[in-house]
């Protein structure tokens, strides 16, 4: 049965979250604050897949799992993937899709043409409300050089059917204007609303 909640229902129900990781680390939920200062990064492109039901749309790489020297561990299924960073044509070469992910061939079409001597490209997959699209609001970043992508979920266009409650899945594939040797951390952050870029990062773009 299909449900029509109103926005204020649907936007009740979605949080917000920031997640960090290390480059070739698994990531983790953290609350901590993006430091002041940074740049507002303009030269990015960003394509999705999405997938419904359990499946996420990426089925390969997954996360790393178990101890590599215990092969009773490592034969264990492991979780799908979340935060990745492709910076190979090697790299990129491993992904595979499930059969019903949308907008595949834009999503390797971004993949394959990434000069990854002067690119890289930061992959992150999580849940999304079936009512609810992931969009990317803007790239910034800090002072150490590493990029902290900002995404939001808006409500999809009115004609699609959808189920309040049901949760799909959406891959987020971002090209960066610059290599993964460059930076050894990123954020996410993904939230309910797409706040304007702050101030601190549209003056310093402005004078740059």
């Amino acid at each position: 049965m299909n449900l029509t909640p109103s926005r204020r229902d649907l936007l009740a129900s979605v949080g917000t979250s920031v997640v960090t990781g290390l480059t070739g680390c698994n990531a983790s939920d953290t609350d901590s604050a993006t430091p002041d200062g940074g740049t507002l990064v303009t030269d990015y492109t960003a394509a999705m897949t999405r997938s419904s039901g359990e499946r996420p749309p990426i089925v390969m790489p997954r996360e790393d799992s178990g101890d590599a020297g215990n092969a009773a561990e490592t034969s264990a299924t492991p979780e799908p993937l979340s935060i990745h960073t492709i910076e190979s044509e090697s790299g990129a070469a491993a992904f595979e899709f499930a059969d019903d992910a949308t907008n595949v061939a834009a999503v390797r079409r971004l993949v394959s043409e990434t000069a990854y001597a002067s690119e890289s490209v930061l992959v992150y997959q999580t849940r999304i409300g079936e009512c609810y699209r992931l969009k990317l609001n803007y790239v910034t970043r800090d002072p150490d050089g590493d990029p902290d992508v900002d995404f939001c979920q808006v409500i999809r266009d009115a004609h699609t059917a959808c189920e309040r409650r049901a949760r799909d899945h959406v891959a987020a594939f971002v090209r960066l204007p610059f290599p993964g040797s460059e930076y050894g951390g990123f954020s996410i952050g993904s939230g309910s609303s797409c706040d304007p870029i702050p101030e601190r990062y549209r003056n310093r773009s402005e004078s740059a």
